[in-house]
């Protein structure tokens, strides 16, 4: 089982990693489609604010699951 959570740790990390690019390339597409202001007011607050909040999350929760953080809970 502690294995599996490996693979999975490093999963999310990967996760963490690739979605900031697939969140840039997408806002860039909306705002190329649509220029209001309400696009922008929306991506902008998407890429500053929750793109951290959700890579550093899933980052961490990989990086831990990678170093075996998680292999005392019950299986």
């Amino acid at each position: 089982m502690s294995v599996i959570k490996r693979i999975f740790g490093l999963l999310w990390a990967a996760m963490g990693l690739g979605i900031i690019p697939l969140a840039v390339m997408r806002a860039m597409q909306e705002i190329a489609e649509k220029p209001s202001e309400e696009n922008w007011i929306f991506w902008s607050i998407v890429i500053v604010v929750l793109m951290p909040i959700i890579s550093f999350s899933l980052i961490t929760f990989g990086i831990f699951a990678l170093k075996g953080e998680y292999d005392t809970l019950a299986n």
